[in-house]
Formats: C-alpha cells, structure tokens, sequence
C-alpha cells in the first residue's frame, strides 16, 4: 500500500500548480540566499546548504505524511458512504 501511496503523492507533486504567494516567497528565499553565500566562507556555505537541505527533507516528510493521511481519509469516507 505504501508504494502506490509513493506513486500517488508523486503524481500529485508534478502535476500541482503551485500558488501565486509561494512562488514569491521562493523568489525571495533565493535572492536572500545569494546575498548571503556573496558574504560566507566556505564553511558557513557549507552549514547554510546542510540547513536548507534539512529544511527541506522535514518539509517533504510533512507534505508526503500530510497527502497519505488525507488520501486514506478520503478512501475511508468513500468506503464508509458507499457500504451504507
């Protein structure tokens, strides 16, 4: 069951638009970060990659966990509707 959950949620992140107040947070994100490796040694770009990317490993998590419980939710409800 988790593999076609994988595949679902995977479908579902290549096809979804993302919001409009996203794409400038991201925009913003990025210009802040090249402002900021301009001014960092090597080291502290190194530190603020390794940041990021934990930031970003938690997100997917979230975002993954989030899709699951909501996909069983609906198939749960589907079930629950159908068999009544």
């Amino acid at each position: 069951m988790e593999g076609i959950l994988d595949k679902l949620f995977l479908d579902y992140v290549r096809s979804a638009n993302k919001p409009t107040d996203i794409t400038v947070y991201e925009a913003v994100l990025e210009n802040n970060k090249k402002l900021l490796k301009r001014k960092f040694s090597k080291r502290q770009k190194k530190l603020l990659i390794r940041i990021e990317d934990s930031k970003d490993s938690i997100s997917e998590i979230n975002s993954q966990h989030s899709f699951n419980i909501g996909l069983k939710l609906g198939l749960a409800i589907g079930y629950e509707v159908n068999t009544e």
